[in-house]
């Protein structure tokens, strides 16, 4: 018998409008997947731009996004040994999350702790990830070496930060809004922000003094973090990098390259682990109810960037 759940799903790419709530077949786990009953979701950048066709794929009656997922496992491939039904697990299959159930590759799966709240950990999963895995799998920073990590407020350059942090850099920099500083300075205060509205970053640092770059942004900016960069540097780019920044980079033996990330049930559940233990922070500016309304207002505050931290939503 076909069972049927709730999920909020769009046939075309656009603005919020393209939205609707429907209902959907349950899925069902393939050998190697992990059935997932949703308890919360996070807007993130990347689904505002999954919503507006950013990412170049042809549009499909009744897609499905959502980046997030946080739950308990409701049921579990024959192959899968790794998790126990009941269990609170968290992913980020980067679709399928705008609905009562999820399936998942259980590769892709996190162990969450009892501490941990399935909020904080939709809010962490994402940008925590990535800045997680820029830092130490793109990078591998080494404890003494400086880094320049762009962004420092936003999902990814905090959760770079804080591992940063970690790993023992030598010098920390990072770019910001002013009103952001002083929420960086409680991380740390010797982390040297720089307010982007009044100083270029590039005249802040000296030429050629920076071990390692996180990347956000692309084009001009790049070429400034290519020249702050010492001679045979690394760099990790959230973002593909242009022929010229390539050029620029190439002038001075840098290394690294634009970067995606991998979500694995290793990073996640270490993540997670620092976040229960409190070495890792996140902001969350809302929490909401799962419905159309609050989609699409989640995904508005996204793209206007008028929040600090993730707007979440529960189910």
């Amino acid at each position: 018998m076909m069972v049927m759940m709730k999920a909020i799903a769009q046939d075309s790419f656009g603005d919020v409008d393209v939205y609707y709530e429907t209902e959907v077949t349950k899925p069902v786990p393939a050998a190697d997947e992990v059935l997932i009953k949703q308890a919360a979701v996070a807007m993130d950048p990347y689904d505002t731009k999954f919503r507006a066709g950013a990412f170049g794929v042809p549009a499909k009656k009744a897609m499905i996004g959502g980046s997030t997922v946080t739950g308990v496992v409701e049921a579990l491939g024959e192959q899968v040994t790794d998790f126990e039904i009941g269990e609170r697990v968290v992913a980020v299959p980067h679709a399928g999350a705008y609905a009562e159930y999820a399936v998942v590759p259980a590769k892709m799966v996190g162990h969450l702790p009892a501490k941990v709240t399935f909020e904080a950990a939709a809010a962490l999963a994402l940008g925590g990830q990535t800045g997680y895995q820029a830092v130490v799998d793109a990078l591998n920073l080494q404890a003494g070496e400086s880094i320049l990590i762009h962004g420092g407020a936003g999902a990814v350059g905090y959760a770079a930060l804080q591992t940063a942090l970690y790993r023992g850099a030598s010098k920390i920099y990072t770019t910001a809004l002013p009103t952001d500083i002083d929420y960086i300075h409680e991380l740390n205060a010797d982390i040297v922000a720089i307010d982007f509205t009044k100083s270029n970053f590039a005249d802040v640092i000296e030429e050629s003094s920076v071990d390692t770059v996180v990347e956000i942004i692309g084009g001009k900016n790049a070429l400034g973090s290519i020249k702050v960069l010492k001679d045979g540097g690394r760099i990790v780019s959230t973002v593909p990098l242009s022929d010229e920044v390539k050029a620029a980079r190439d002038a001075k033996h840098i290394s690294g390259d634009y970067y995606v990330m991998q979500s694995t049930t290793t990073v996640l559940t270490q993540l997670m682990e620092r976040l229960a233990s409190d070495d890792y922070k996140v902001a969350i500016a809302e929490v909401l109810p799962f419905n159309l309304t609050n989609l699409q207002k989640g995904h508005t505050i996204v793209e206007q960037q008028s929040v600090r931290g993730k707007v979440v939503l529960k189910f």
